[in-house]
């Protein structure tokens, strides 16, 4: 990436909604971020100052990388089945404070059962098993920021 092309790239981050830009490859690894966003009048997001953090990747580190990636495929069973954030939201595991959550760990649900609520914007959004499965682990805490495709849960198809 020549330095034409940084500028305009800092430059159409800095107009954009983005907060923070990442871009990696096996050469280069890039992050941009900024101060804030707004959408309309309302600040969305917060964070550091635009940033721009270049690394440039030895071969021997892009080995390590892709060992490193490969150990964690390892540690993931087979079976199991990452279940990610569709939008970039707050996660919340009930429908309210006082109610019980969704599910716990080791519930069974059926194809279209609620498994949390993502609120993005003020709207509570449902997010729906799309198989029928079994939570084997919760990922993420009630409350928390979560950005698109985040995995939320690790669950097991069944049948």
């Amino acid at each position: 990436m020549d330095l034409k092309q940084l500028k305009e790239l800092m430059r159409f981050v800095e107009k954009s909604n983005f907060v923070e830009f990442e871009y990696k490859d096996d050469e280069l690894h890039l992050v941009l971020k900024k101060k804030e966003a707004f959408v309309g009048e309302n600040i969305v997001a917060q964070a550091q100052p635009l940033v721009v953090e270049t690394q440039a990747a030895t071969p021997q580190q892009v080995k390590e990388e892709k060992k490193e990636e490969a150990k964690e495929d390892k540690v993931l069973d087979k079976d199991l089945v990452e279940i990610k954030s569709p939008m970039v939201a707050t996660f919340y595991r009930a429908p309210s404070p006082t109610s019980p959550p969704y599910v716990e760990v080791g519930d069974e649900v059926k194809k279209g059962d609620v498994l949390c609520i993502l609120e993005a914007m003020k709207i509570m959004n449902e997010l729906e098993a799309e198989f029928p499965c079994r939570i084997e682990k919760i990922l993420v805490e009630n409350g928390q920021k979560v950005e698109y495709d985040q995995p939320l849960f690790l669950v097991k198809r069944l049948g």
